[in-house]
């Protein structure tokens, strides 16, 4: 494909990139984003079942507390991303391109593997985990928000949930792969694994350009074939200056395919003193949709604690065996897309108040497999396969109905997060919510199986995931009692 040659600001002609119109669709984006959060949530439970054998192979570490740094170093992994996850989102608000804070993550996520390769010391895979932390931070609040600033409000329901069905599906494969190939091959041939999944990350991330920065190349694809971009009020005037005079007079609000980011109308009301992170926490829409996730991840890392473990002693399974196991939960997952395309058909609310409603019925009958036979792994399977359908009901609203609060904040006040919005900050919250439930989730279900049993964890996890329908029920969408909503 020849350069095409377009004017700039000021007047000279600069040459587009080679592909410039594929690079920057809608689709490489998605793409991108959704192989960018693959690679997090993959290198996240790829070391699942390796950690342990690492510490006390190839770290030396006694026996007696492999445990404690295991727990230890998963933890410190959770923690980055908390503590990370806000800073990102304020400086991927305030930094002209978002690409840039996506190129930052990816290299640090190269460090945390490369270090994970060549660990032979605690304290090195600690540092590993603290970095990939780091990195998660990065990726899903950036991507998240690289991904709302693509799309038009009625398709981000669509894809929400295909990028957010990537993290689920690599968090749910990753640690039968990690068991698999380190029985089979060893401790570097994961780490190889690891390295090649993150060079063709780099690629793609590579090759990705931001809207943005495309349209300043191509305006016309601010709007032609379906793509939209991200750009403030006086990007959005230059665009016109240079477009058809027709163009200025649109207005841009009325449209629902509108760029979720456009900072609209110029006014001379003074922003909120408060920071932007507790504006977005004083909106009980948002606090509904960060708890929907919180749940969903919690009972998914739950699993991760406690069902191989579970399976090993009931069934003697072995570390293959248990890992297979996880396809009863990943295959659901793949079903993403199709939920989001109905969450942008038929509103948020109801998707996921369903999600969250069915999938306390199979959790609190999981009590019912308490024994060694054909028909309670059957019945193990299938009740598995449930929770998978009905978590992935919960994922795609209360991540499109994120975007949806902060663009219907930001419409109603414009100055309300300043000239950067605040998307990268919303979906830090987001991130920092699903780090918790992979902190929660473990903790919890862990010890509710060490003093009372695999029953009453059952119980209780079904009881937490319908604990999620009451502020969906109420909030996700809008207040209830609104007549709009």
């Amino acid at each position: 494909m020849a350069h095409d040659p377009e004017q700039n600001h000021g007047g000279q002609w600069k040459k587009s990139p080679r592909f410039l119109e594929l690079r920057s669709s809608k689709g490489f984006i998605l793409a991108t984003v959704c192989v960018a959060i693959f690679t997090d949530a993959f290198l996240y439970g790829v070391v699942v079942p390796v950690l342990p054998f690492s510490l006390r192979e190839r770290s030396g570490v006694p026996e007696d507390q492999v445990q404690w740094w295991n727990s230890f170093i998963f933890a410190v992994f959770g923690g980055a991303i908390l503590i990370g996850s806000p800073i990102c989102g304020w400086v991927a608000d305030r930094t002209s391109e978002r690409s840039i804070s996506f190129y930052t993550g990816l290299l640090i996520l190269a460090a945390a593997t490369i270090l994970f390769g060549l660990a032979k010391s605690s304290w090195v895979l600690l540092l590993s985990r603290l970095l990939q932390g780091l990195s998660a931070a990065i990726t899903y609040t950036v991507g998240l928000a690289l991904l709302v600033d693509t799309v038009g409000r009625d398709n981000v329901g669509q894809w929400m949930g295909t990028a957010l069905s990537s993290s689920s599906f690599g968090l749910i494969v990753s640690p039968l792969l990690g068991g698999i190939v380190y029985a089979k091959a060893g401790y570097m041939t994961v780490f190889a694994m690891a390295l090649g999944l993150i060079l063709f990350d780099i690629v793609m991330r590579l090759i990705m350009i931001e809207k943005k920065k495309a349209i300043q190349y191509k305006p016309a694809l601010a709007t032609d074939n379906g793509f939209y971009g991200t750009f403030t009020h006086e990007q959005r005037s230059e665009q016109v200056s240079r477009n058809d005079s027709t163009q200025a007079a649109k207005p841009q609000d009325d449209s629902s395919e509108a760029p979720l980011l456009s900072n609209g109308p110029q006014t001379t009301a003074k922003r909120s003193k408060l920071p932007t992170i507790l504006v977005l926490l004083g909106i009980p829409r948002l606090l509904a949709a960060i708890y929907g996730i919180f749940v969903n991840v919690s009972i998914l890392a739950a699993f991760d604690g406690v069902l191989p473990l579970y399976v090993k002693k009931l069934f003697a399974w072995n570390s293959l065996e248990a890992g297979l196991i996880f396809l009863c939960l990943a295959i659901p997952a793949l079903t993403g897309p199709l939920v989001g395309r109905l969450c942008d058909k038929v509103g948020p609310r109801w998707i996921a108040v369903a999600g969250c409603s069915l999938t306390a019925p199979p959790l609190v009958l999981l009590r019912l497999v308490n024994e060694d036979s054909l028909g309670q792994k059957i019945l193990l399977c299938a009740l598995l396969v449930c929770c998978g359908f009905t978590l992935i009901l919960i994922v795609s609203p209360v991540a499109a109905d994120l975007s949806a609060v902060v663009e219907e904040k930001e419409r109603a006040d414009p100055n309300a997060f300043g000239p950067g919005g605040a998307y990268a900050q919303a979906f830090a919250l987001f991130n920092c919510s699903m780090a918790a439930g992979t902190l929660f989730g473990p903790v919890v279900a862990g010890a509710i199986v060490e003093r009372h049993g695999w029953g009453a964890m059952s119980a209780a996890m079904g009881v937490f995931a319908f604990s999620g329908a009451v502020p969906a029920f109420f909030y996700t969408g809008g207040w209830i009692f609104n007549k709009d909503t």
